[in-house]
């Protein structure tokens, strides 16, 4: 089979992929003569210019827990947009004179508190319901995010920052396999924006407010991560089609 690979390597990575066992025995057990060659060449042109061989679907089965998990994530980031929103328009400069609305305040600390509390649910349900595709390193990420909330919420900023800035971005790319990889990328460069907010507006002195207005993609990024999960985890890959007329006469003929 002197000339099986590089014959191989003329059709498309779908068809390679799906074919590649079959038409390597095909050539082992007859090896092709000039004629088969040109067959073969005429067969990997066709199978390039008129391709039949489509990328399988991907199937979900969203169930209730899917359903579940995709609300507890709309209302987690709901609630960071509430607190993120009232918290870069309602807080003064420090120092300053100007009286705060302690009931306001009081209303976007609670709705962040109960945001980190849902936020959490959602990293449990992670973990637990997209075990397989979080793979091991993805599932200690998530536990990584919920404990800065956990921080967060006992007054601990800066672990709270750096725990929740590095797992998330550690989570990314795990993420990806469960949601779309935009939607894992925004959650990640939001919680970065928000980090930076925090840190330039304490490296201010309290007096840059601007930086606060940094968070306000966290929220969102959290409701949007919560909607791709309505879909559900996914199902076993379904054959599209079968092997176009070209390619499947190419191969017999090898």
């Amino acid at each position: 089979m002197a000339g099986g690979p590089w014959l191989l390597r003329l059709y498309p990575d779908t068809w390679r992929d799906r074919y590649a066992a079959e038409f390597t025995e095909l050539l082992l057990a007859r090896p092709p003569s000039p004629r088969d060659h040109l067959d073969i060449l005429r067969g990997a042109v066709d199978a390039r210019l008129n391709p039949q061989l489509q990328e399988d679907p991907v199937v979900r089965a969203p169930t209730a827990a899917d359903r579940v998990l995709a609300l507890v994530g709309i209302l987690a980031g709901a609630l960071f947009s509430i607190w993120a929103s009232i918290i870069a328009v309602a807080s003064p400069p420090w120092g300053s004179l100007a009286l705060v609305d302690e009931g306001l305040m009081g209303t976007a600390y609670a709705a962040g508190l109960v945001g980190m509390i849902l936020a959490v649910c959602v990293l449990v349900g992670l973990v637990t319901r997209y075990v397989d595709e979080l793979s091991p390193f993805g599932a200690v990420a998530a536990i990584v995010v919920a404990a800065g909330f956990f921080f967060a919420a006992g007054g601990a900023s800066i672990v709270a920052m750096v725990l929740l800035m590095g797992g998330t971005v550690a989570l990314a790319r795990p993420l990806s396999r469960v949601v779309h990889p935009l939607v894992a990328a925004f959650l990640a460069l939001t919680t970065v924006l928000l980090v930076l907010a925090m840190l330039g507006f304490v490296g201010s002195d309290g007096q840059t407010t601007f930086w606060l207005l940094l968070g306000g993609g966290f929220g969102p990024a959290w409701m949007l991560l919560g909607f791709s999960l309505r879909h559900g985890r996914r199902a076993d890959r379904i054959a599209a089609s079968g092997m176009g007329s070209g390619t499947s006469t190419s191969a017999a003929g090898a």
